[in-house]
């Protein structure tokens, strides 16, 4: 059988042990079936009618098993100073690749913050967000691979901080800021010793650099900055808005979006994947109930990039309103 025959076994979890001829175990039940199982199983001639699959119906489920993968490995990382990349291939990667398929990503970070750990859930979001917007950019096959892994271990210097400072509530002082950012290093290190692709490591360093050359431990600017990292940043940007933290206030969604807006024009971030993590995102607004800060509830009718913050709404009595002539008038809340 051909590669094309197993194709549509992508992303679905395996029911049974894979042997090949000799009796050697070629895949565990229980794996999430990806572009390499495939050709695994084209190479050894593995029968279709062999492999018993189904697909992932519990998208909560499939997040919380995910979310204890990604803790198991970080705890590995922490006493062992490796990372362990198979795992990160068969148990984390097949739920971002098939949760950056789903149309409603609102629903995937509704999900998420169901899940406990800030740490995991915000990097499982990261992942994410990055892979659906390296989709939109047009990224090769390969690059997105490169994305995925990246995005879903950009943070993994953070192992190495003291555990005292990584759980603190409050805002860092300077002190403590100081050390947070070695994380970025430290995370740079810990890929390079695990032997993956080169990009892969520097998205760990360079994920809080920022376009205009504010961001650190390098003070990089525009093209110094590898896109992958730019993908990777704004993602980590975008997640950090939208979630709720004990020293700030939680910004619904078109505030998060005239933030984001806001960087993009003040140069922070590249504008080319800025606006289009932007266009990605509004039109996914489309239909969805909002409540004006006058009370009034109605739907969004059309999104307009230049004011993202300030579509044009359809009001239950149906009066149309744009949003971008009244300054005085704003979606105070996304409700449906």
């Amino acid at each position: 059988m051909s590669a094309e025959d197993y194709k549509p076994l992508i992303g679905k979890r395996l029911l049974n042990n894979i042997y090949e001829a000799s009796g050697t175990l070629l895949i565990a039940k229980g794996t999430i079936l990806l572009e390499s199982h495939i050709k695994q199983l084209t190479k050894f001639r593995i029968r279709k009618n062999d492999v018993q699959a189904i697909d992932i119906t519990d998208p909560i489920e499939h997040a919380k098993q995910t979310e204890r993968h990604l803790s198991d490995i970080n705890n590995f990382v922490h006493h062992n100073g490796v990372i362990p990349m198979n795992e990160v291939e068969e148990k984390v990667l097949p739920y971002i690749e098939e949760t950056s398929k789903r149309y409603n990503l609102f629903q995937v970070f509704s999900e998420l913050r169901e899940q406990g750990d800030y740490r995991q859930k915000h990097s499982m979001g990261v992942a994410v967000i990055a892979t659906s917007l390296g989709k939109r950019l047009g990224l090769d096959e390969n690059e997105l691979a490169l994305l995925s892994t990246a995005a879903t271990l950009y943070d993994i210097g953070m192992v190495k901080l003291p555990t005292s400072l990584i759980s603190k509530p409050d805002r860092f002082d300077n002190h403590e800021y100081a050390i947070m950012k070695q994380h970025t290093v430290f995370g740079h290190e810990l890929l390079q010793n695990s032997e993956v692709d080169p990009r892969i490591a520097l998205v760990a360093l360079q994920h809080h650099e920022r376009e205009d050359g504010s961001g650190y431990p390098n003070g990089l600017r525009g093209d110094q900055i590898d896109r992958l990292s730019k993908i990777v940043a704004l993602s980590d940007v975008y997640m950090a808005l939208i979630s709720e933290r004990p020293h700030r206030q939680t910004y619904n969604f078109f505030e998060v979006i005239d933030e984001i807006h806001n960087q993009i024009i003040m140069k922070r971030f590249d504008s080319e994947i800025g606006l289009t993590l932007l266009d990605m995102l509004l039109s996914r607004q489309v239909g969805c109930e909002v409540l004006l800060s006058d009370n009034r509830k109605g739907k969004v009718l059309l999104t307009n990039l230049n004011y993202p913050s300030k579509p044009l709404v359809v009001l239950d009595n149906q009066e149309i309103v744009d949003l971008a002539k009244w300054q005085d008038i704003k979606i105070k809340e996304v409700i449906g």
